[in-house]
């Protein structure tokens, strides 16, 4: 065996291969035929196959750590989104209810109940004929009597929507002037009273109301853009005031006399804080 040629080997300080059983197995420890480890003395080491599924397996692991805060983040938003759907859906069904209700009270549309039967209509006289309805044109009396009701129903319906499309319009429009322009907000610290009530004025000019009920209708425009127009007009006037009054300050200080009849060195004028990177190529 191996082993005991080894020992010969050894004890013997010679190299005689002859006393070498040379039919003997390999060692375990020089090879391995499972092909898993590769064996080296006692130590076992993984393969590169088997450090390669261990890497895939941590990175899996790691993905999967590392996708689901974003996949919280998602759902929640998810669950927003549904949330302020269904907000919106509430807010228009309860503003189409209102004025639903306040239009049919305000234009009194009949209803089926009032328009009269057929044995009712040939009681009366037809004023096309001068005559009594007859049985047949009392039946197409009331079937043009219920064609004009479902067409001043749909009509009005359609107003209907219409008013509520304008008016949630309207308020998006005012939300939204509100969070881009601050000062127009009066729970804003920068709040200036005088431009908002210049602007509402304006607003309110473009404001379209129903005679009949006094309520909001629509616009004649976008009342977004008068506050944005508003606020654009504020501060390119804010801007130059600013540029008028640093040139005027400006003039001032080059024709101001100076004490002793003598003028500022270059050097004075380079390291004056005021007047140090002012571009005069504005004006």
């Amino acid at each position: 065996m191996a082993e005991e040629a080894e020992l010969d080997v050894k004890n013997t300080g010679t190299t005689d291969v002859e006393d070498v059983d040379t039919k003997t197995e390999p060692s375990t420890a020089e090879t391995n035929t499972d092909g898993i480890f590769a064996i080296s003395g006692d130590e076992e080491e993984p393969n590169a196959e088997g450090e390669s599924e261990q890497k895939s397996e941590d990175d899996a692991v790691n993905e999967a750590n590392s996708s689901e805060p974003s996949h919280k983040n998602a759902e929640t938003r998810k669950q927003q989104l549904n949330n302020e759907i269904r907000d919106r859906v509430a807010e228009r069904n309860a503003l189409r209810r209102e004025i639903a209700e306040l239009n049919r009270q305000k234009y009194q549309l009949k209803s089926i109940d009032d328009i009269p039967t057929v044995e009712a209509l040939m009681e009366q006289q037809n004023p096309e004929t001068g005559d009594y309805y007859t049985r047949t044109e009392a039946k197409l009396a009331r079937i043009e009597a219920e064609r004009e009701l479902d067409l001043a129903k749909r009509q009005l319906d359609e107003y209907t929507e219409n008013i509520v499309d304008n008016r949630l319009r309207l308020k998006d429009e005012a939300t939204k002037a509100l969070r881009d322009f601050p000062m127009f907000d009066e729970e804003s610290d920068s709040y200036n009273k005088d431009l908002a009530e210049q602007a509402n004025r304006i607003a309110d000019s473009l404001i379209i109301k129903d005679k009949n009920t006094g309520e909001i209708i629509g616009s004649h425009g976008s009342i977004y853009d008068v506050y944005a127009l508003v606020a654009s007009a504020a501060k390119s006037a804010e801007t130059t005031g600013k540029i008028a009054g640093r040139k005027a300050a400006v003039d001032m200080m080059n024709s101001a006399d100076v004490v002793g009849g003598s003028v500022a060195s270059s050097s004075d004028d380079e390291d004056d804080p005021f007047l140090k990177g002012f571009d005069k190529s504005v004006y």
